[in-house]
């Protein structure tokens, strides 16, 4: 969502004193950014409507106290996007799609999965959430997200040449060795998040 230079201003300002640990009010943001109440008031109305944030009125000589929907915490850099489940087993059909957001800071190029599969086990776990980065290039030896003939996968990728090896963890499962030019990387492997259940009950993940 694109947003005019003043509301982007406001939404960044209120994203700043949220990461610091604040529930921020809009007396905070007046004094943060310099602005008249009356000119605020306007900007954060306009969010509202957006959806991007909620106003908490305090009544008479009260202070508003503002909340950023998750919606709001994305556009922030204060969400990852969760997109759907990737197999950690053998090569099957992903099922991408937005599931939700993880109530975490995030940036650009970041987005969420669900572990399926076994493939990865013990280092990733069915249900596990991890986060990967869109674009970057694997070293040797790291986990990425890779697509092959319309499948994704999490696998230890190993350039060779003009093919990649591509290794569980699992001893169970065996090693593929592919054409280079046949696999695409989706996303490179950066931290994980153990069980999206727990993550639920922690409030750190957001489903709509």
């Amino acid at each position: 969502m694109r947003l005019p230079p003043g509301q982007r201003r406001v939404l960044e300002a209120l994203s700043a004193l949220v990461r610091e640990g604040l529930t921020p009010t809009a007396h905070d943001l007046t004094r943060a950014l310099g602005l008249r109440p009356q000119s605020l008031r306007q900007h954060l109305e306009a969010l509202e409507r957006k959806g991007l944030l909620r106003l908490y009125p305090g009544g008479h000589g009260r202070p508003t106290h503002l909340e950023l929907t998750p919606e709001g915490r994305l556009l922030g850099g204060l969400a990852i996007p969760l997109v759907g489940r990737i197999p950690a087993g053998p090569l099957e059909a992903n099922r991408e799609e937005v599931e939700g957001l993880l109530l975490l800071p995030g940036k650009p190029h970041l987005f969420a999965l669900v572990v399926e599969g076994d493939s990865m086990a013990e280092y990733l776990l069915e249900g596990d959430v991890v986060v990967v980065e869109r674009g970057a290039k694997p070293r040797p030896g790291e986990v990425a997200a890779l697509l092959h003939e319309g499948r994704t996968t999490l696998k230890y990728v190993y350039p060779k040449g003009d093919r990649v090896v591509l290794k569980p963890h699992n001893p169970a499962y065996p090693t593929l060795e592919l054409p280079a030019g046949e696999v695409e990387i989706q996303g490179v492997f950066r931290f994980l998040l153990r069980g999206q259940e727990a993550l639920e009950r922690l409030g750190l993940l957001w489903r709509p």
